[in-house]
């Protein structure tokens, strides 16, 4: 399958490679790397300029496309672009085009094409609205291509910064409610960001993620020298974990998830949970296992503990919701809680503990950007024609009113429960494989019995559509755009279940290399 899709991306750099030697012979080395970003930064302000008079849409679909072709065609192992930039494809000096980088772009990528086919449905101003997604996207961009902490805070704060904004617009009067607690929460994670920054920057005098990590290796090599040094970089670390715990929506920092999901738009809502989350795990990652891996032993048992206090707290919060947004956003907390079983499990004393943790970890991140991704747009759409917020008791009978759509809800409620012939099993699997082979058995049998738990919540979608009869018999005709992302995103599930390959050998070759 990784044959396959090389031989599909060595066809198309064929066919683009005459605009591929234009592109290097007129751009400047350090931008290469970066033109994805910088053609969506592009396209975000023709649309507000369009978006004075018409619909920018069909632009900023137009910038998607532009932006995953160009990852194709400026493939960093390119001779041609390593002689220009150097090894890894770096860009400005603090981005990077690595393998695990290019996994979350293209994670981002798809999510911003499904969220743009939602986007149909927005009923506001449309021009800032698209300026402001697309600078999201751009900003989410250079968030997973981070090498340097500095340039990583300022790529958060490009993307974070637009979907404040854009959650605030949502159509509820309670948007502003949760925009507000989002930036709240934002402002803070932001805050314990810059502390944890300048912490490394006293202690190491560098914030680029490459000499932290050799510092930080030889901090630990002469610990009884330099105990201070090594207490100041695991604060640092914890620091890190909070903030990014405030930013992905798990332990302790998922507050705001509930209140900024079931307010804003649906399609911000499906941005937030299948994009910006896989985003904020992707920089926390490379964080983790690149800058601080010397000081794995110490933040493992972190990570462990986050990630059990996430799982529990959002299948038992899932468990006692009626609304359906409110129940896929603490369903969304509980997510991150599984795929940090695999960051944790990443132990690079046990080398194929270490590849099987984090390729787990990316694979889940993959899978789980679709299956939220697509809910959220498919319960949206039945919110836009039901024209109110969706309670389990507006599914009744929802497979005699809306039989497609009851089915492709029914087989994504079975896939983020981990059932089989759903991608969502394979994830799980991997995932409590990885705990197993790490010796945290323990880990895998906690994060089984939540799955086990959160069937307590999907399966009652499925008891409320099919079981349940409904007091209106009228059918329900869904948008044809959105449901059309809501049927490829369900393809993909199950076409994955059968060929979990041709993604997991992605992110397997995605893994980072240990230093």
């Amino acid at each position: 399958m990784l044959l396959q899709l090389d031989q599909i991306a060595d066809a198309l750099r064929g066919i683009f490679l005459p605009i591929r030697n234009f592109l290097l012979s007129i751009i400047p080395p350090g931008w290469i790397m970066s033109l994805p970003a910088l053609t969506l930064i592009l396209f975000a302000i023709i649309a507000l300029v369009v978006g004075m008079r018409y619909n920018p849409l069909g632009l900023s679909f137009i910038g998607i496309l532009l932006a995953g072709i160009q990852m194709v065609i400026l493939d960093p192992n390119d001779p041609a672009l390593t002689a220009l930039i150097g090894e890894g494809g770096v860009s400005f000096g603090q981005f990077v085009r690595d393998p695990m980088a290019d996994f979350f772009i293209y994670i981002i990528l798809i999510v911003a094409f499904l969220v743009l086919m939602s986007s149909t449905l927005y009923g506001g101003d449309k021009g800032p609205y698209n300026f402001l997604l697309l600078i999201s996207f751009a900003g989410a961009i250079w968030v997973v291509m981070a090498t340097d902490l500095i340039g990583l805070f300022l790529a958060w704060e490009l993307m974070s910064t637009p979907t404040y904004i854009l959650v605030a617009l949502g159509p509820a009067r309670e948007a502003i409610d949760g925009a507000t607690k989002y930036f709240v929460m934002g402002l803070l994670a932001t805050m314990l960001m810059i502390f944890g920054i300048a912490l490394v920057y006293g202690v190491i005098g560098t914030t680029n993620l490459v000499e932290v990590a050799s510092a930080v290796d030889n901090i630990w090599n002469m610990f009884a020298t330099t105990p201070n040094a090594a207490y100041t970089i695991v604060l640092a670390v914890v620091l890190f974990v909070v903030s990014f715990g405030f930013k992905v929506g798990v332990f302790p920092g998922w507050q705001w998830v509930p209140d900024a999901y079931a307010s804003a738009d649906g399609s911000v809502t499906a941005y937030l949970a299948g994009g910006s989350k896989k985003t904020g795990v992707g920089a926390l990652m490379r964080i983790l296992v690149i800058g601080f891996v010397a000081a794995q032993t110490q933040w493992t048992f972190l990570i462990v503990g986050v990630a059990i206090l996430t799982m529990v707290i959002g299948n038992v919060l899932a468990l006692a919701q009626r609304d359906i947004m409110r129940m896929l956003a603490y369903s969304s907390v509980a997510m991150m809680g599984y795929l940090f079983i695999g960051v944790a499990a990443a132990n690079p004393d046990i080398p194929i503990a270490y590849s099987l943790g984090i390729g787990a970890a990316l694979f889940h991140a993959f899978t789980h950007a679709l299956m939220k991704t697509s809910a959220f747009i498919l319960v949206w759409a039945l919110s836009i024609r039901l024209a109110k917020r969706i309670t389990y008791d507006d599914l009744a009978g929802l497979s005699k009113r809306a039989p497609v759509a009851a089915g492709l809800f029914a087989i994504l409620m079975l896939s983020l429960a981990g059932m089989p012939l759903t991608v969502g099993f394979w994830s799980k699997l991997v995932l409590f494989q990885s705990a197993v082979v790490a010796g945290m058995w323990w880990l895998a049998l906690i994060g089984l019995l939540n799955s086990v738990f959160s069937l307590g919540y999907y399966l009652r979608v499925l008891r409320y559509s099919y079981m349940m009869d409904a007091p209106d018999d009228s059918r329900i005709n869904l948008p044809s755009i959105p449901f059309a992302a809501v049927v490829i995103c369900v393809v993909a599930v199950i076409a994955l279940f059968i060929f979990p390959y041709l993604i997991l050998d992605y992110a397997f070759a995605a893994v980072p290399l240990l230093p």
